[in-house]
């Protein structure tokens, strides 16, 4: 398993990397559900149905469970949990959540285990995976 880079010369204006470069992965593609449920189909008993209609299932309790305000764990892939933005005040009882809350979103920190020695983390979906140059012309 590879993923493609290229180098990427920065458009920041920060003195610390304006005009450097650096590497950005070169998509192959995109895989969607229906890829997803005819490959699982392809190597278990399940159905490219079933598993389709496990995933919006999924996909729901996710949601509802979100809004609960709970944060969701799926072992082996990570946490979802989310977030809001807010406009900032000066006093604490300035603060009206219908004005000053502009936004909810959802974050996902993919899982990943730490390795005892260096304490760094890696994620579990980057295990193996090597990086190789793309094909000049390749295009994200």
């Amino acid at each position: 398993m590879a993923i493609s880079i290229r180098l990427q010369q920065s458009k920041f204006k920060e003195k610390k990397s304006e005009g450097k470069w650096h590497a950005r992965v070169v998509s192959n593609g995109v895989t969607t559900t229906e890829n997803l449920a005819a490959s699982i189909q392809e190597n278990t008993s399940f159905t490219r149905g079933e598993v389709t209609g496990i995933i919006m299932a999924l996909v729901d309790e996710i949601s509802y469970n979100l809004s609960l305000g709970n944060t969701v764990v799926l072992d082996g892939l990570g946490r979802f949990h989310l977030t809001v933005e807010s406009e900032p005040v000066t006093n604490k009882e300035d603060f009206d959540i219908k004005k000053n809350i502009t936004g909810i979103k959802c974050k996902f920190l993919p899982a990943s285990r730490r390795d005892p020695l260096t304490r760094k983390s890696k994620q579990d979906f980057a295990s193996g995976v090597q990086v190789v140059w793309a094909d000049s012309e390749d295009e994200e």
